[in-house]
């Protein structure tokens, strides 16, 4: 009986040995599974690793020193907003009542990093912004903006990274008017002409914005003015539309004008023109008297009708023209004894129209 017994045992154990191992490696593996399946979405999901946060404080600087005392108070109600390298908006906050605000799941490369700009708005009347003063010095609680501009410099942001101290310190600055900021200035080319959109942010006594263009860049002259609302504490659209865009890159920039005549220049943006039909690059002289020239541009040699309207909408001139591929110079004709006052110029391609002011002397 011992025998068998002594036999039985061994023979029993060694079952229950090979389940077990059988269970743990069923277990190891399913683990295993579950855990590479939430490595690999942990990667793929934005939400966990591809986002960083930016805050923090907009306070009074009493003492005018750049640097957060203790006693000094948070600011509610300012409009913060982040920006992209490019000045592109890419979202905004206001203050709460403690001067707090926060930027949280901001996009960023999984590796490497992005560069962002956060500007401070609707800063209180007789208020302007305070001194910036390096880290070293302050401990990171120190005004961050440039005092001229209202906005930060460059900074960089990596995947999960908390930037909490973009904090703007404000003083009191009775009758100091900040300059105005446009946000969102854009352009966009479509059938035949340039669109050109822009927000601001609250106005103080502005009276309108000129309208500047440029081929290369660096000499501007002015194609245009929109009225500005004048004061306002909420953002406003703007736009204006070039019909004498030129193929190529086209340069803009905006002079924000107050009420004294006081100006500063918006950024520059550049819109490309890629002309597959016709477009009137100038016209000239613009009032004209007794005679007026129209500069067209042409993909393709076609004919061309060439119209004058007056301000009622009554086609007062007609006349066709051959025009070859590249710059057509035309004189329009039987301009002279039209009265004074202002008409539109209609020039009618076969793929393509364009119309554009004109004023008689």
């Amino acid at each position: 009986k011992m025998n068998i017994t002594t036999y039985l045992k061994p023979k029993a154990n060694s079952g229950s040995k090979h389940l077990a191992a059988v269970l743990a490696m069923v277990f190891f593996f399913s683990s295993y599974q579950y855990g590479w399946a939430q490595a690999n979405n942990s990667k793929t999901d934005p939400s966990n690793e591809h986002t960083a946060t930016v805050g923090d404080l907009v306070w009074v600087d009493q003492n005018n020193n750049g640097l957060q005392d203790p006693s000094e108070p948070g600011v509610a109600n300012v409009l913060v907003v982040l920006y992209d390298s490019l000045l592109n908006t890419i979202d905004t906050k206001y203050t709460d009542a403690l001067g707090h605000y926060a930027f949280d799941k901001i996009q960023v490369p999984l590796t490497g990093y992005k560069s962002f700009i956060v500007g401070f708005y609707n800063v209180p009347p007789d208020f302007t912004y305070t001194s910036r003063v390096g880290d070293s010095i302050s401990g990171k609680t120190n005004s961050k903006l440039d005092p001229i501009t209202g906005r930060t410099s460059l900074f960089r942001l990596f995947a999960g990274a908390k930037l909490l101290d973009i904090d703007a310190g404000i003083k009191s600055a009775p009758g100091v008017v900040l300059p105005l900021t446009i946000d969102q200035f854009q352009g966009i080319y479509s059938n035949g002409f340039i669109q050109l959109m822009w927000t601001t942010f609250t106005e103080t006594r502005m009276d309108h914005f000129g309208i500047e263009r440029s081929s290369d860049g660096t000499n501007f002259r002015q194609i245009g003015s929109v009225s500005a609302s004048g004061d306002l504490i909420s953002n406003i659209k703007y736009s204006f539309s070039d019909v004498m865009a030129e193929k190529g890159s086209n340069f803009y920039r905006l002079a924000m004008v107050d009420s004294d005549g006081n100006y500063t220049y918006s950024k520059v943006i550049t819109v490309s023109v890629d002309v597959k039909g016709i477009s009137v690059s100038v016209v000239y002289p613009n009032p004209f008297s007794k005679r007026v020239q129209v500069r067209i541009n042409c993909y393709n040699p076609e004919q061309i009708t060439i119209r004058v309207i007056d301000n009622a909408g009554q086609v007062v001139r007609t006349q066709l023209e051959n025009v070859q591929r590249g710059e057509n110079n035309i004189v329009i004709k039987n301009v002279a004894e039209l009265p004074g006052g202002v008409y539109y110029l209609e020039v009618i391609g076969d793929h393509r129209s364009m119309k554009t002011k004109l004023m008689k002397e």
